[in-house]
């Protein structure tokens, strides 16, 4: 049981490396700004193992969890690390920009 564990570990971390997903920014398209997502930033700079958000605070496959801004202000999601603690706050509207790429904050708080 312990070698069929490791060998899937093992086989989707290669496809998660081989298939480029931790090397890409992720967009998730919204009215009020294009969020973008760094993979990179996460895992690689800051370290982050994938389980830390998956499958607990996202699906594994991009686009099928759905949230909204309350979510993240309410601790989920994005929320859960994005807190002021963590990470910079999702509820200051000075952070508004650092996520809704090309937006204002007043564009993304309207």
């Amino acid at each position: 049981m312990r070698r069929v564990l490791l060998l899937g570990g093992i086989i989707l971390l290669f496809g998660c490396i081989e298939g480029g997903v931790l090397n890409k920014d992720l967009v998730y398209k919204n009215e009020k700004g294009d969020v973008v997502f760094s993979h990179v930033y996460h895992v690689k700079v800051k370290k982050q193992r994938c389980s830390y958000c998956h499958p607990k605070l996202f699906k594994k496959r991009f686009g099928t969890t759905k949230f909204t801004m309350q979510d993240i202000w309410e601790g989920k999601f994005c929320g859960a690390c994005h807190n002021g603690v963590k990470a910079f706050d999702a509820k200051k509207q000075e952070n508004c920009s650092r996520c809704h790429r090309g937006k204002t904050t007043e564009e993304v708080r309207k």
